[in-house]
């Protein structure tokens, strides 16, 4: 009996990890879809926003239905949308404002910080390892950045966006691993609110003066909005939300940084952005990071929650 019920949670922590894993070849395409929506002379900022407000719309009649769900989740569950909805509504204007292959470097020193706060929120011990997991993330940072204008701290917007975004993933992943009663479409759903309302704040920081509401995005592009949401961000919210639940932060952290080399080589066949040696030298390190995490942390099977 003891042996097939670690059967079932052996069992439960692959689909997690492949939840998290199969996430991350989405999201390494999303800036692909925004940045189509742009060509055709959607301002940015409001590009993002509705990106996020589609799924927001959509899915209202299913709130409205679990509408108890929602109200059980209370502060935790409104804290976790809104870190990771900062998280995803930064990630995504990083995108369409920066450098690709920059802004998801910088967004996955998350491991980073995944380690720093499970240490300070939930008390998980610090390993050696884990100090190598920090090590050669920020060297990845800083061979990234170079020293050609002084300390190699991010310069543009899109790369200050691209680092924010991962502080406010890794930090609303421990919320969610601390649990509580909301499930999966309820953390998913708060994502997107926690985004739309982020991104509308943020716009005065991105264009000065705020453009006007483009109605015309909606009536004109509503298959791209459509799109986006039922293709790239329901699903792949969804799981990643969901897997991240049943894994530590650093493992969903380290699972999600697939995203890495499909957004690296979707952006090199599709966009003229540079990719040169020191990309190369500090993405590797960053990208080290995770497999020393991987292959030298053991991870104990844990039982899946909802």
């Amino acid at each position: 009996m003891a042996r097939s019920s670690e059967k079932v949670i052996a069992g439960g922590l692959l689909l997690a990890n492949l939840a998290v894993a199969g996430s991350a070849l989405f999201w390494g395409t999303l800036w692909w879809p925004m940045r189509q929506l742009a060509a055709r002379g959607v301002d940015g900022p409001w590009v993002a926003v509705l990106t996020f407000a589609t799924p927001v719309l959509l899915l209202l009649p299913v709130v409205l239905w679990r509408r108890q769900h929602f109200r059980s989740g209370g502060w935790l569950l409104a804290g976790t949308g809104l870190l990771i909805g900062s998280s995803s509504i930064l990630y995504a204007d990083g995108l369409l404002v920066g450098e690709i292959v920059r802004v998801l470097l910088l967004f996955y020193l998350m491991p980073v910080w995944s380690v720093l706060f499970e240490r300070l929120i939930i008390g998980t011990p610090v390993t050696p390892a884990r100090f190598g997991t920090i090590a050669l993330g920020l060297v990845g940072m800083i061979v990234l950045m170079g020293f050609e204008n002084g300390f190699p701290f991010p310069r543009s917007l899109g790369d200050w966006f691209g680092l924010t975004s991962g502080v406010c993933w890794a930090l609303g992943i421990v919320l969610v691993r601390l649990g509580g009663p909301a499930g999966a479409f309820e953390k998913t759903y708060a994502q997107f609110a926690g985004a739309v309302l982020v991104g509308l704040l943020l716009m005065p920081l991105i264009l000065s003066p705020v453009p006007p509401f483009p109605a015309n995005a909606i009536t004109d592009h509503w298959p791209w909005l459509l799109a986006i949401a039922a293709f790239w961000l329901i699903p792949t919210a969804g799981l990643s939300l969901w897997g991240a639940g049943q894994l530590s932060p650093v493992r969903s952290a380290l699972l999600l940084m697939f995203e890495v080399p499909v957004g690296v080589i979707s952006s090199v066949l599709l966009t003229d952005e540079p990719f040169g040696l020191r990309e190369m030298i500090g993405g590797a390190l960053i990208v080290s990071a995770a497999i020393l995490d991987v292959l030298l942390v053991p991870q104990a099977a844990e039982p899946a929650r909802g």
